[in-house]
C-alpha cells in the first residue's frame, strides 16, 4: 500500500453542500484561479448515511474507464501468492467481462531482478492490456524537483517500450495523485511531460481500495474469515459512497456529470473484489470504455493551476481552485482497517 502523508482523503475539516450554477466554457487552454486549499474533510453526519444528491440528477448511465495503478507489485503479497496469478487473474476477469485494453501503470523498479514480476506485467501484456507511465520508483513530486521527478518518468521509458511495443504507452499517472507542492513545480513538470508527448491520465472516481490490502494480507494469514467478510462489506460500501459523492463532485465542478476515470490497484484483495466491484458498477448503469476515449471530454482538459501538497481527483481539485465547498461524505473506516487482525484469534 503506497501513500504520502498528503493523502487527499485524511483531513480534519467539516464538508457542507454548495448549490451553485458552476457551468462554465471547457477549452483546451482554460486555467482556474486558486490559491491556498483546505483539506477534504468528512461530513458531520451518523455513520452510514448517505449525502442527498444535488440539485442537478446524475446520469442514468454514466461512463468509466477503469485503471490500475502500481503494476505489477501493488500491495504486500502472501506467501502462498505470485504477481503472476494476481495479473493473470485481474486481466481474465477484465476480458470475461469484455473490458479491454485497460491502461495499467508502471513503475519499473518493482521489476529488478524479480521474474515473477516481470512474468505478471508480460502477462498483462499479453492479455491485451496497455500499459502507461507512472515512474520509476513512485516518488511523491512533493518531496522532488521538478527535475529530479522528471528524471524518474524518463527512467521507467526503458521498461515501457520492452513490454508495450507499438502500443501507446505515453501516458501519466502521479504518484499518489500529487501534483506539485507548489504552482510552479507544477507547472514545470506539466510542461515537461507534454513536451515529451505525454498526456496525463487524470481521475475522478477514488475510493481508496489499496487501504483494503494489508488488512486483508493479515486477515489471511490469520485465517479469520470474519475479518475477510467484513473487508468485503465494508471495501463495497466505501466504494459505492465514494463513486457517488465524486460524481456529484463532478455535477457542482462542470456543472454536468463527465465520463469518469477510475483509479484502483493491482491487488491481492482488488482482484479478489473485481467481480462484485464491476457488479456494483453495472447496477449504478455504468457503461465502461477506454481511457483515451474518456479523456477526449473537454473537461479533462482543465488545469485546476493550483499548487498543493494534497493533490486528488480532477474534479476535486476545480472545486478547491474555485475555493467552493464540497459535498458531505461519510470517511472510509481507517481505524478498524489499521486494527483488523492485529491480533491473533483467541483459541
Amino acid at each position: 500500500m503506497r501513500h504520502s502523508a498528503g493523502a487527499y482523503d485524511n483531513c480534519s475539516m467539516g464538508r457542507v453542500w454548495l448549490i451553485a450554477g458552476l457551468l462554465f466554457g471547457l477549452g483546451a487552454a482554460v486555467t482556474l484561479a486558486a490559491g491556498p486549499r483546505p483539506p477534504r474533510a468528512p461530513n458531520t453526519q451518523p455513520a452510514g448515511r448517505r449525502s442527498a444528491s444535488p440539485v442537478w440528477r446524475l446520469k442514468s448511465h454514466p461512463t468509466v474507464a477503469l485503471t490500475f495503478d502500481d503494476l505489477p507489485a501493488a500491495g504486500g503479497l502472501s506467501p502462498d501468492d505470485t504477481r503472476l496469478r494476481i495479473a493473470s487473474t485481474l486481466a481474465a476477469e477484465l476480458k470475461a467481462r469484455h473490458i479491454e485494453r485497460v491502461y495499467g501503470f508502471v513503475t519499473a523498479d518493482d521489476l529488478q531482478d524479480d521474474p515473477d514480476s516481470q512474468q505478471a506485467l508480460r502477462a498483462w501484456v499479453d492479455a491485451g492490456m496497455n500499459i502507461g507511465n507512472h515512474t520509476w520508483s513512485h516518488p511523491s513530486l512533493n518531496s522532488q524537483t521538478a527535475a529530479r521527478f522528471e528524471r524518474q518518468v524518463a527512467l521507467d521509458e526503458p521498461a515501457l517500450r520492452q513490454y508495450a511495443g507499438k502500443r501507446d504507452w505515453r501516458w501519466f499517472r502521479y504518484p499518489y495523485l500529487e501534483e506539485g507542492n507548489t504552482l510552479t513545480k507544477r507547472d514545470n513538470v506539466r510542461t515537461w511531460l507534454r513536451a515529451h508527448g505525454y498526456r496525463i491520465a487524470d481521475v475522478t472516481l477514488n475510493f481508496e481500495d489499496d487501504d483494503w490490502s494489508d488488512p486483508y494480507g493479515r486477515c489471511l494469514a490469520q485465517h479469520d474469515q470474519a475479518g475477510i467478510a467484513w473487508l468485503k462489506q465494508s471495501y463495497l460500501d466505501n466504494a459505492a459512497q465514494f463513486i457517488r459523492v465524486e460524481r456529484e463532485e463532478e455535477l457542482l465542478a462542470f456543472g454536468h456529470e463527465i465520463p469518469n476515470v477510475l483509479l484502483l490497484h493491482e491487488t491481492a484483495f482488488t482482484t479478489l473484489m473485481l467481480p462484485s466491484l464491476l457488479d456494483l458498477l453495472q447496477q449504478e448503469g455504468f457503461r465502461f470504455a477506454l481511457l483515451p476515449k474518456v479523456e477526449k471530454n473537454p473537461a479533462y482538459a482543465v488545469d485546476p493551476g493550483v499548487g498543493s501538497p494534497d493533490g486528488g481527483p480532477l474534479p476535486y481539485q476545480v472545486l478547491i481552485a474555485r475555493h467552493l465547498k464540497l459535498p458531505p461524505f461519510t470517511p472510509e473506516p481507517v481505524e478498524r482497517l489499521n486494527s483488523l487482525c492485529r491480533q491473533p484469534p483467541p483459541a
